[in-house]
């Protein structure tokens, strides 16, 4: 992630400047972490049918709950307007909307 990026993402009220930082950076973090774990189940190499593979599924899941979890608590602490704002700047970066404030908006 580049600081222009994080650059990119401004708050409305200078107050939450960090917060939205926070929330971009586990964002970005959700969104690697997401796109690994799809590459190595979507390679055909691994069956969920094994306890050992459905155990590395439960742990892929609860590692992205933890990383939504962390954001959605932030998301939560912020105004609506923060939120959205936070999202046009999110889709002016990457071309789709973000995670995070899915809920907020």
């Amino acid at each position: 992630m580049s600081n222009y990026e994080m650059s990119e993402v401004k708050a409305i009220n200078p107050k939450y400047t960090k917060k939205l930082q926070r929330m971009y950076k586990l964002d970005r973090k959700h969104s690697d972490t997401a796109d690994a774990h799809g590459a190595i189940w979507d390679s055909g190499d691994f069956d969920e049918d094994t306890p050992a593979n459905a155990r590395l599924r439960a742990r892929h899941d609860r590692e992205l709950e933890k990383l939504f979890d962390k954001m959605d608590a932030i998301a939560e602490e912020l105004p609506k307007r923060e939120c959205q704002n936070f999202d046009a700047c999110y889709k002016a970066i990457h071309g789709y909307t973000s995670t995070a404030v899915i809920y907020h908006i």
